[in-house]
């Protein structure tokens, strides 16, 4: 349940306290480590009508924020430790090219409109008028495409009201595809999720089944309940766990993003 800790300085300071005879007590650093030889929780030994779990604080809603397409930036209009809008622009990138194809695509426009005028000027045949017509509405279709593309490529609009995370990116630096730049989350509602969840206790685990949860960094427990549970694993360790999600029942004051919680999910099995 707990992280692995690594305690080969542990007993190399108590060696060197030993050599030099000194009584004194020797403070001993602990090293804390998130990958490499963690492994699922093992609930084997566990009471058969629940199932223990690491899990982490998040927030109800955030967003990993990247453009879609390459470009220079030109302005970051915010820091981490923000508080924004949902709608309010966070990222600005140089949009003279998308631009240009907007220019473009009205000139394009235009031209269709002038050719149905003089057809009709000239009582042209109704087959070549509704073809001039058409083209009218593929030139108006692009241009509406140009400007849907300008909208949505050349900033980042925050999704959702929030507090700003963390901001990967500065004026004049070019950013490529899916590269998250902005991370922002709302910080008024929080859930859990577990981290180390095996694939052979998930199959237990439904929705709406009670859990307790212990926060340790406010030391108190709190009650909720199992609202999602991952259609995907991931592994970890070499084995494959599932991320289940615990919506609490009160929001407890002083939570913040990535604190542990312990979790025990109440699965109802009989001995």
């Amino acid at each position: 349940m707990k992280k692995i800790i690594f305690i080969a300085l542990a007993l190399f300071a108590l060696f060197l306290n030993a050599c030099t005879g000194n009584n004194a007590p020797t403070a001993i650093p602990t090293i804390v480590l998130d990958g490499g030889n963690a492994s699922p929780t093992d609930n084997n030994g566990n009471n058969a009508g629940s199932i223990t779990a690491s899990a982490v604080i998040v927030p109800v809603e955030y967003a990993q924020l990247s453009f879609a397409s390459i470009g220079k930036v030109t302005a970051v209009n915010v820091k981490a430790g923000d508080v924004v809008k949902a709608g309010e622009v966070l990222v600005a990138l140089d949009d003279s090219i998308l631009k240009a194809k907007v220019k473009e695509a009205e000139a394009n426009l235009a031209a269709a409109q002038a050719q149905v005028r003089f057809l009709m000027r000239n009582k042209t045949d109704q087959v070549h008028l509704d073809q001039a017509n058409a083209e009218v509405e593929r030139m108006q279709a692009l241009l509406d495409s140009a400007n849907a593309t300008l909208n949505a490529q050349s900033t980042l609009v925050a999704p959702l009201d929030g507090v700003i995370v963390s901001v990967d990116i500065a004026p004049a630096e070019t950013v490529v595809p899916g590269q998250v730049v902005i991370v922002l989350g709302d910080f008024t509602h929080f859930q859990i999720e577990t981290t180390d969840l095996s694939e052979r206790d998930v199959t237990r685990v439904q929705l709406g089944q009670s859990a307790v949860v212990f926060i340790e960094a406010l030391n108190e427990e709190f009650t909720g309940s199992v609202i999602d549970i991952d259609r995907i694993g991931s592994t970890l360790g070499g084995d494959v766990v599932f991320a289940v999600t615990i919506g609490l029942d009160n929001q407890p004051q002083g939570l913040l993003w990535g604190m542990s919680a312990d979790v025990e999910i109440q699965t109802g099995e009989q001995e």
